[in-house]
């Protein structure tokens, strides 16, 4: 279960970056378009698409974090060692001579 939780956040964190990259390069793609004499409007809309895309890039990473954080969440509250046993712990055990 723990393995899911790892690849599931590898894989949402991936497709999250790829999805920044995409909107680090989107001006670039319209460079051709940008160099003409063109109005203030569509330089405003490549760049609002790449800021767009950046955004959802962000928050894909975020829903990454967030599935790594659950997966860490359900496992910390089981012992590491589950042979060991509360009741061998010499102690935590009372005795009737206790030292002074």
């Amino acid at each position: 279960m723990r393995a899911l939780f790892t690849v599931l956040s590898i894989v949402i964190g991936i497709i999250g970056f790829v999805f920044v990259i995409q909107g680090g390069y989107y001006p670039r793609k319209y460079q051709a378009v940008l160099s003409e004499n063109v109005s203030a409007v569509q330089v405003t809309q490549v760049y609002t698409e790449a800021t767009h895309t950046i955004a959802v890039g962000v928050g894909i990473v975020g829903i990454a974090i967030l599935v790594a954080v659950i997966g860490i969440l359900f496992y910390t509250n089981k012992p590491l060692d589950e042979h060991t046993h509360p009741e061998d712990n010499s102690d935590t055990q009372l005795t009737d001579n206790p030292a002074a």
